[in-house]
């Protein structure tokens, strides 16, 4: 298991990070003084490294607890929903798209993400959990100052946030599944 939640942080912190840095280049959410460059700031990685890990092992602890039948794991599911997951970010990162139209592309997201990689009740609950801490840790980023998006409209982050954290959390329980089969206990 240990192995598991070290390729889930390293998942986390360097494509995480990564693909966060695109809101960050792009301006959704601009590097300042406080929120340098994601790529250069060390606490960045340590951030989505941890979520990473937090993301991965709830999926993989509502798989063995709560789920009754077994899964298979596809490591053709965890590389394709990365994939996805990363045109997301890209798109969210897009300055020159409404925050609307951004909420319809990743709410699409979300239903497209769950319809191809996991449409079972506790993936749509562990990714509900994470839409709800995962932007709320981020509202008190916002709120004391660690960063700040370009166009918030509520508690001063953007209203498709939630979505985003949904897609982050399908793609990373694909991948806690296809590690967790790669070493098993």
């Amino acid at each position: 298991m240990w192995r598991t939640a070290l390729a889930l942080f390293l998942f986390g912190a360097i494509v995480g990070n990564g693909y966060n840095s695109l809101h960050a280049f792009m301006g959704a959410i601009p590097i300042t003084d406080v929120h340098s460059n994601p790529l250069m700031d060390w606490s960045s990685y340590l951030l989505f490294g941890f979520a990473g890990v937090s993301i991965g092992m709830l999926t993989i602890f509502f798989d063995k607890n709560l789920r009754k039948e077994s899964l298979v794991a596809n490591w053709k599911n965890a590389i394709a929903s990365m994939l996805l997951l990363g045109v997301f970010y890209f798109l969210s990162a897009c300055m020159f798209i409404s925050n609307s139209v951004i909420l319809m592309i990743l709410i699409g997201g979300f239903i497209l993400s769950s319809l191809l990689f996991d449409r079972h009740g506790y993936a749509i609950l562990a990714a509900v959990l994470v839409a709800i801490f995962g932007t709320a840790a981020e509202v008190l980023q916002v709120h004391y100052h660690s960063y700040y998006y370009a166009r918030p409209e509520i508690f001063g982050v953007t209203y498709w946030l939630p979505f985003l954290y949904g897609i982050s959390s399908i793609t990373t329980g694909q991948l806690a599944r296809a590690l967790t089969s790669r070493w098993p206990k």
